[in-house]
């Protein structure tokens, strides 16, 4: 035990994750043999097979199954601990980050993002995707730094903070008759909804569920730019969040949005990160930088 090699942690970790050699070597940025040659050592180390071929596939040991979640809490602690004491210097640091968002909330950010990245911290690089890619365990995997978006069910190790409550507004198309009538429930349901998949509610207001009712929905979009052009061919309706309202305006999108006699209640924009980064000076620093760019961006 004198001689072990951590790495071998982190090679375990990411073999258990992925159940792949290539992918493995991928995520951590070396050759495939690289990695054969350490899962090699690691059935050594515990002998076992850990990962064995079923077709095309590798599987799981038994084994490995009961090591899984023990490896990955290792690893992360020891990431942790490592990321605490890392030094910081935006404008000579050399690092890469992942963030996930809708590809509303990644619009909003993208212009500003790339330009304060490129005056302040020209080393570090930033990938951009759509969080509608990857499932609610995201998070746990190497391959996300930070979620920018509405409320979803996240695992428990993830660190979640708030950092904009949205109000919802309806939304329709140019010179709808909605425009010139009285707001009220009654009339609103007369119309048919187009309802955005991304949307994750939590504590809606009561009169919300009348509107996502199979009654009045007539379809779903993956995502609040699909909905808008839903909308601007039709008399139905949607209820978007106030990020989304602003992001249109500032495209110039020809729909119109209004509150309605009642509560449409709020949603909650959060921002999202394994909390193996909770004490990282550079993820510290991603996490302020885009938030402050998220709230003035609905501003």
């Amino acid at each position: 035990m004198n001689n072990f090699d951590f790495n071998l942690l982190v090679v375990l970790n990411a073999l258990l994750e992925d159940c792949s050699v290539n992918l493995a070597a991928r995520k951590l940025n070396v050759t495939a043999p690289a990695i054969s040659k350490s899962l090699n050592k690691i059935r050594g180390l515990f002998n076992d097979p850990i990962l064995v071929r079923s077709g095309t596939k590798l599987i799981p040991t038994p084994k490995a199954v009961s090591l899984k979640e023990d490896v990955r809490q290792l690893v992360n602690r020891i990431e942790s601990m490592l990321n605490t004491n890392m030094a910081f210097e935006p404008h000579t640091t050399n690092v890469s980050f992942t963030i996930a968002a809708n590809a509303t909330i990644v619009f909003s950010l993208n212009a500003t993002l790339f330009c304060e990245i490129q005056k302040s911290a020209p080393n570090v690089f930033i990938n951009l995707v759509h969080d509608s890619d990857y499932d609610d365990d995201f998070l746990r995997s190497n391959d996300i730094d930070l979620y920018i978006g509405e409320m979803r069910d996240l695992n428990p190790e993830i660190t979640i903070r708030t950092i904009h409550s949205a109000k919802c507004y309806f939304m329709c198309r140019c010179g709808h008759p909605i425009i010139a009538r009285d707001k009220s429930m009654d009339n609103l349901l007369s119309y048919q909804f187009v309802q955005t998949k991304e949307k994750y509610p939590t504590g809606t207001d009561e009169a919300m569920k009348y509107f996502w009712s199979a009654r009045h929905v007539m379809g779903a979009t993956p995502g609040y730019m699909a909905t808008m052009n839903a909308i601007t061919h039709s008399d139905a309706l949607a209820i978007v969040p106030d990020f989304v309202v602003k992001t249109l305006r500032k495209l110039n999108i020809a729909v119109e949005y209004f509150s309605a006699d009642f509560d449409l209640g709020k949603r909650s924009i959060i921002q999202a990160w394994h909390s193996k980064h909770n004490h990282s000076p550079c993820h510290k620093w991603l996490r302020d930088m885009t938030k402050v760019m998220f709230t003035e961006s609905v501003k």
